[in-house]
């Protein structure tokens, strides 16, 4: 029986993870690790620490997965209600759904941005569909090739391509460069008048509108590209209790983690938010932090009105070499192990082929272990 071909939203899923998956292999991972100091200093604690272990002992897969959908490989670290409520601050929603909505009528904000009067928004939009529509068709018109594309019976990738080819010399851009330039350089030549016309016309009132509103372009910038980032923050809610009850942590155990991490310059931080669940009924608000900043910090922080600790959410990179590590095609405990063996000068071979078999470490040339990591829901 054949089997049906997947949904895309599966085969991205599945190409997602398998990117994910480190290219080096698990001995140049070892050797590195045990090479380095901050890593080093950090596998060693990992050691020591049993709440280390249930954490980085998980499959790459539900570390960074939840409800068997896969996350960005980030930490995150967020406030949890004490009843441990799953669901989302409606406060941080209501943030975030604001924040993304700026460029919903994109066409709108750009006219506004510009400075275009609302009167003449009708017009300018006009003239730049003639522009575009003149331009298309000039170029179309200046090569035999998209015309005998544009006119041919049939018509598909292999027949755009098997004509066109690398675009180097089966395209010229030459008419519209030399209308342009006519242009720009104010010489004369064979442009439409009307054409010329109207780029002068957009080009002045372009130029005219951005500096008669040079202050509210600069301060409205940032609203040209949202915060996409804040849109992370709405899952790690979720993310954060699911770790911590697949590795049976507490909140404290996790920032001790985090804590560890951050000393060992292992973690980064790319956005950590806060915002009053107080203050913010009537008036949603947030206040967004840069730089480095210690997870434990980051949960004492407190309302600058009501002074009551802060709701906060934080997402942290991790370090290139610890995401091999984790990501490794053998798995972290495989990693793990085999730094532990370097550590205690134990010869290990790893990785050698057996008949038809892969032993991952052969110890003393006489001992044979296999490291395995599974998934949760595997484990009875």
């Amino acid at each position: 029986m054949v089997e049906k071909e997947s949904s895309l939203e599966r085969k991205i899923e599945r190409v997602m993870k398998r990117s994910l998956v480190s290219k080096r292999s698990t001995k140049e991972i070892i050797d590195e690790i045990y090479f380095s100091r901050d890593h080093s200093l950090f596998f060693s604690n990992l050691r020591e620490q049993s709440a280390h272990k249930r954490l980085f002992f998980l499959h790459r897969f539900d570390l960074f997965g939840v409800s068997s959908e896969m996350q960005l490989p980030y930490f995150y670290l967020t406030s949890i209600p004490k009843r441990r409520e799953i669901s989302e601050s409606k406060v941080l929603r209501h943030v975030v759904l604001r924040e993304l909505d700026v460029v919903r009528d994109g066409k709108d904000f750009l006219f506004s941005f510009l400075g275009i009067p609302e009167s003449r928004t009708r017009e300018f939009e006009e003239d730049f569909k003639d522009l575009l529509a003149y331009f298309i068709i000039l170029i179309i018109r200046s090569n035999e090739n998209l015309i005998r594309l544009i006119s041919a019976k049939e018509f598909d990738y292999k027949i755009m391509k098997s004509v066109l080819k690398d675009y180097k010399d089966t395209i010229s851009f030459d008419k519209v460069d030399k209308e342009l330039s006519e242009i720009f350089k104010g010489e004369e030549g064979t442009i439409d008048p009307i054409i010329k016309s109207k780029i002068e016309k957009i080009i002045s009132q372009v130029v005219s509108s951005i500096a008669n509103n040079i202050t509210g372009l600069l301060e409205s910038s940032r609203k040209m590209i949202p915060n996409w980032m804040l849109s992370f923050h709405l899952s790690s809610r979720m993310w954060l209790s699911t770790i911590l009850n697949k590795a049976k942590l507490t909140i404290k155990d996790y920032v001790d983690i985090l804590d560890d991490l951050y000393l060992c310059n292992l973690i980064e931080n790319k956005s950590t938010i806060f915002w009053c669940e107080n203050c913010s009924l009537e008036s949603p608000s947030y206040s967004e932090h840069h730089g480095r900043i210690a997870p434990s910090k980051i949960t004492k922080n407190r309302c600058l009105n009501c002074g009551r600790i802060q709701s906060y959410s934080s997402i942290f990179s991790i370090d290139d070499l610890l995401r091999d590590a984790i990501f490794s095609k053998d798995g972290f405990l495989s990693v793990y192990f085999g730094w532990l063996l370097k550590k205690e000068v134990i010869s290990f071979v790893l990785g050698e082929h057996s008949s038809e078999y892969e032993n991952d470490f052969i110890i003393n040339d006489n001992v044979l272990i296999e490291c395995k990591m599974f998934r949760t829901e595997k484990i009875s």
